[in-house]
């Protein structure tokens, strides 16, 4: 066997025993109701489990929303990372770029009782030609020879074209499932 193909078997092994590959997530509502003493015990324990998924951007106490920052999907070689939950996810991220942001909404809908809506997007990365592919370079060059791409101020990455996949019911299942435990809550199977 060529030894390219045994490394890569021998990493693959090696992510499927350290428990890279999860069981499926279990059903859960979404928005979640739970009870509490106050609002900003949802509120903190929210804002905890997100950030053991994501980074976040902002945290809005007056409208109950929770953003977090685009963040790439977590790859086969990256079993620690949370945001992909199966084998196919990680194996989709490995092979292209995707990338996930989630928004969370807290708000009272009874004394002593929240609504937990937990929201993931997943994109998937538009380029017109690979980036620094090696094939064909010298022939056919599609763009300048001087490649620079300059950081804008605000700290927001430079722009490029992410397409919408839509929501990733799986990891809001998993997120949802995460906060209801923290909370001591559980939710109703979903039908």
């Amino acid at each position: 066997m060529h030894p390219g193909k045994r490394s890569l078997l021998l990493t693959l092994a090696c992510c499927l025993a350290a428990g890279c590959v999860s069981a499926p997530p279990v059903a859960v509502p979404n928005p979640i109701t739970v009870r509490a003493r106050s609002f900003e015990q949802v509120w903190n324990t929210t804002v905890q489990v997100l950030d053991e998924y994501f980074d976040i951007a902002k945290e809005d106490r007056v409208t109950g929303r929770i953003e977090t920052k685009p963040q790439v999907a977590a790859t086969l070689l990256e079993p620690w990372r949370r945001d992909s939950l199966d084998w196919h996810d990680r194996l989709e991220a490995t092979l292209q770029s995707e990338r996930r942001r989630a928004i969370a909404t807290v708000r009272e809908v009874a004394p002593g009782q929240y609504a937990v809506t937990i929201e993931v997007y997943k994109e998937l990365e538009d380029l017109p030609v690979p980036v620094r592919s090696p094939t064909g370079h010298a022939l056919f060059r599609s763009e300048p020879t001087l490649h620079r791409e300059y950081a804008v101020v605000t700290g927001e990455p430079v722009s490029s074209n992410w397409v919408n996949l839509g929501r990733d019911w799986k990891l809001e299942a998993q997120i949802l499932a995460d906060l209801s435990m923290r909370l001591g809550h559980t939710p109703p199977p979903s039908p």
